[in-house]
């Protein structure tokens, strides 16, 4: 009997997370699951929109993926979710496939979920969990620089209640500031006003949802105005219901020529992943398997692109919720998955009059602070190389795309790992060939 009690714990690590569970902890698990909603209904909206997919599928992508890494990962406390580095990628792979197809776009973007759920489950089965450090620390600060110059930039266009051509970073920059006076001041005012209280409750006061209350608030605001209030975008009607269950209809050529994002997707993905898991393990004192987290967030990404979502990760600022109240298992999350499914069924027209304004106040308000300024500051003091990967990678990321910051990035810091006396050996060597 204990063999096959141990068997199950393995298989299921969340009967692990249970096993001697104190009913003292239930309302903290409870309590850490109700504020993951909270937080995951403004964030995740907001991230499906940095995909180019419709609000509801960030919602769709925070029900079944949290159960599945619940069941397979090997953190407690670990919450995975959308993030801002996954969505870009997404976009940047889907937009020249999708051709202004919503319906295509949809299905693409499922189809790069079940994909990098796939490399992951691979990965973590052939333990392959050591193949996330190639994403250094330089090459993490750059990428998250980048990444959120990249994500403010597509943003900013709602935040300012206009509509841009430009697909690229740089020169979507250029066409905003040749527009300006087709900026939507009534928009602008509400984004505006929204991203100064996320930014200011997030410096004094980061353990509040604000950016649940400024969704509410704007909500309010909109239906309040009515008409005073005209040229601002709403997200529209929501379809309530569970989420889709299905295989996205695509092609193998799609599948071939996404294949790279997806595994980029992957490496992002996984380093965030057991970073984060690691992280929160030696601060609470238990431990956790790098391969078994891929597992579970490789199950999380398929179970999310059959269900209508897109690419999850792990999310620090969630786990850190289950942390501060005191959550000790994966019954928060299962909490979570709950509650969001009460949302799908009975809660979408609410959020029906929800200007999309504020929901690029809330993305790019959790954006900003990707831009760890000191960390690039003690890089440059500590190790100039490293500082010069980082840059480099930021650059990269906003001139060329985010794929391509990271190989540059990733270039770099292999190349920082050749011993100084073999550079200099091999550039002699081809200036005597030249």
């Amino acid at each position: 009997m204990r063999r096959t009690h141990r068997k199950l714990r393995w298989e299921a690590p969340v009967l692990r997370s249970l096993d001697g569970y104190e009913i003292d902890w239930l309302p903290r698990d409870l309590t850490a699951g109700l504020l993951i909603v909270a937080l995951a209904v403004p964030l995740s909206m907001g991230m499906a929109e940095v995909a180019g997919v419709p609000p509801i599928a960030g919602l769709y992508s925070c029900v079944l993926p949290l159960v599945a890494y619940a069941a397979l990962g090997s953190s407690p406390q670990l919450v995975v979710a959308l993030d801002a580095s996954t969505a870009a990628m997404v976009a940047a792979a889907v937009a020249p496939l999708a051709a202004g197809d919503p319906a295509r776009y949809a299905a693409l973007a499922g189809l790069i979920a079940i994909l990098v759920g796939l490399i992951l489950l691979v990965a973590g089965w052939v333990r392959l969990g050591v193949v996330a450090r190639l994403l250094t620390h330089p090459v993490l600060l750059g990428y998250q620089a980048g990444l959120a110059l990249v994500v403010l930039l597509s943003q900013l266009p709602r935040l300012l209640g206009l509509r841009v051509e430009s697909d690229a970073s740089l020169p979507r920059a250029l066409e905003i500031v040749k527009r300006v006076e087709e900026w939507n001041l009534p928009t602008v005012v509400i984004g505006i006003v929204g991203l100064v209280l996320i930014i200011i409750m997030a410096a004094k006061e980061p353990r509040v949802p604000t950016a649940l209350f400024v969704i509410v608030l704007a909500t309010i605001t909109v239906e309040l105005a009515g008409s005073a209030l005209s040229g601002i975008e709403v997200v529209g009607s929501l379809p309530a219901g569970l989420p889709p269950i299905g295989v996205p209809e695509v092609g193998v050529g799609d599948v071939t020529r996404l294949i790279p994002f997806s595994a980029a997707i992957a490496l992002l993905a996984a380093a965030d992943t057991i970073v984060a898991s690691k992280a929160f393990a030696v601060r609470n004192g238990y431990e956790v398997d790098a391969n078994r987290d891929l597992v579970g967030l490789g199950s999380a990404n398929l179970a999310s692109g059959l269900s209508g979502g897109i690419t999850t990760s792990a999310s620090a600022a969630r786990t850190a919720v289950v942390e501060m109240v005191g959550g000790r298992s994966q019954l928060a999350s299962l909490t979570a998955a709950a509650v969001m499914l009460a949302v799908l069924v009975f809660l979408t027209g609410p959020l029906e009059s929800l200007p999309t304004t504020a929901l690029a106040a809330v993305v790019i308000g959790a954006v900003v602070r990707l831009i760890e300024v000191r960390s690039l500051g003690n890089l440059w003091r500590s190790d100039r190389f490293g500082f010069v990967t980082a840059i480099s990678t930021t650059v990269g990321a906003v001139a060329f795309g985010l794929l391509q910051g990271i190989v540059i990035g990733v270039a770099l810091s292999l190349l920082s790992k050749v011993p100084r006396g073999s550079r200099c050996h091999a550039s002699r060597t081809a200036g005597e060939r030249i």
